[in-house]
């Protein structure tokens, strides 16, 4: 402990003080001394007045003190709140991250699948033209075809009339059949030509079937 002297109300008094207490001691004794030479000159009476001043100065110090601390543990429960409140943003706004991730990969999926749908779409497309331009083509082989096998039925009834002509003016009389071309008369060049028109008929007759088969 260190001792040190102060003056109040013109009276000297040596106190007892810590280490390092020493100028603040003797500021409040300057604080007191300076309320004290306020009053009147009786000392007792001024000591206690001086002594209610200071203690009401230390009243209101205490009282602001006290708002002070309020204020701030009010300030740091608004701060709590605004902390949870920031925290519960955040949490929401990763939920939504997650969430606006999740519909983007849906989105992503069902543009895929479109694009899918769209290519069999087009797909399908090229292959219906594909079989207009076969049916097409199909109709003008038919179309060929029934020319060339008219054609040729004309030219049959042609070799028939021919045929039957022969028949008339060959002796002894015989009946010629076109199915049976081996019972004509004997004409070199009637029998060949019967076969091969009878075949030409039969292969015009099996395309016609095929191409009208197809279309």
């Amino acid at each position: 402990m260190n001792q040190i002297d102060i003056t109040v109300g013109g009276r000297q008094f040596a106190i007892a003080v810590q280490p390092g207490d020493e100028e603040h001691v003797r500021n409040l004794a300057d604080r007191i001394n300076e309320r004290f030479q306020q009053l009147a000159n009786r000392y007792s009476q001024n000591l206690l007045f001086a002594s209610l001043r200071i203690a009401d100065e230390l009243h209101a110090a205490e009282a602001r003190r006290a708002k002070i601390e309020a204020d701030s543990k009010t300030a740091l429960t608004g701060i709590a709140d605004l902390k949870r409140e920031a925290e519960l943003a955040e949490d929401k706004a990763a939920k939504l991250k997650e969430r606006v991730s999740g519909l983007e990969k849906e989105l992503d999926q069902a543009q895929t699948a479109i694009q899918q749908e769209s290519n069999k779409y087009n797909d399908l497309i090229a292959d219906n033209e594909r079989f207009k331009v076969a049916v097409m083509e199909a109709d003008s082989e038919k179309s060929r075809l029934q020319g060339e096998l008219a054609s040729l039925r004309s030219e049959r009834d042609a070799l028939e009339a021919k045929l039957a002509e022969a028949e008339e003016q060959s002796a002894p009389p015989q009946q010629a059949s076109f199915i049976n071309p081996a019972a004509a008369p004997d004409d070199p060049e009637l029998a060949p030509s019967l076969e091969r028109f009878a075949e030409l008929l039969e292969n015009c007759a099996a395309k016609l079937e095929g191409v009208g088969e197809t279309s």
